[in-house]
């Protein structure tokens, strides 16, 4: 049993070192594995040989070596795949907003071409649920701007509910109240008035997800 254990935390080792050459959060995503999945991996946990053999082929390296550490070790870089943001030449990290493990690094570049700004107000975050369903999908990756927390016009935005966090489409309404809508219709639409609006803690606007930013 000590030797399983042991074989475990090593494929995790060598999983979480190939992860790292094109981004731990990229490589979930771009391999179908959940996020906490592929930490549980990382830790040692039992592996399902599908995400195996898809987390070898997106890192760029062979099933032999993942499994068994037979054969050449990933090189310390690779490129990332067209739905993730470019790295390369000056970086800069997008933290989570949990402060969970690394952030995202990406290119300096495409930070500010693509959000005007340093990015030292976005976070990472991750979607739970099925409520915006099917614009966003469970475990897809969000980039939120807290320096974008009062509501003008309309907009999707992470709330801080609780314990828990939800993204909802907010539209403001005459008198100062909000419209709260999901994506997915299973969920009916909330009507805010403006003294609960007052009280509603906006994270957040979601300002990318996945592949392009947000129109």
């Amino acid at each position: 049993m000590d030797n399983q254990i042991q074989l475990m935390r090593e494929r995790g080792e060598r999983l979480r070192q190939a992860a790292r050459t094109i981004g731990i959060t990229h490589a979930a995503k771009a391999a179908g594995v959940p996020y906490t999945t592929l930490r549980d991996y990382m830790n040692g946990g039992e592996m399902k040989f599908s995400s195996v053999a898809a987390l070898a082929r997106v890192c760029g390296v062979s099933l032999d070596w993942l499994a068994y550490g037979v054969g050449t070790p990933p090189a310390s870089s690779s490129p990332l795949g067209s739905d993730a943001p470019p790295r390369g030449g000056h970086q800069a990290v997008i933290p989570w907003l949990d402060n969970r493990d690394e952030g995202l690094r990406i290119s300096r570049t495409w930070l500010e071409k693509t959000f005007q700004q340093d990015g030292t107000s976005l976070r990472l975050l991750t979607v739970t649920g099925d409520a915006m369903s099917p614009t966003l999908r469970e475990d897809d990756l969000l980039i939120v701007d807290t320096s974008h927390q009062h509501v003008q016009g309309g907009g999707l935005y992470a709330l801080a509910i609780e314990d828990a966090i939800l993204i909802r489409r907010l539209e403001r309404r005459l008198g100062g109240g909000l419209r709260a809508l999901a994506d997915n219709e299973r969920y009916p639409a909330q009507e805010v008035s403006a003294e609960e609006a007052s009280q509603i803690n906006v994270i957040g606007e979601i300002v990318w997800s996945g592949g392009s930013p947000h129109g």
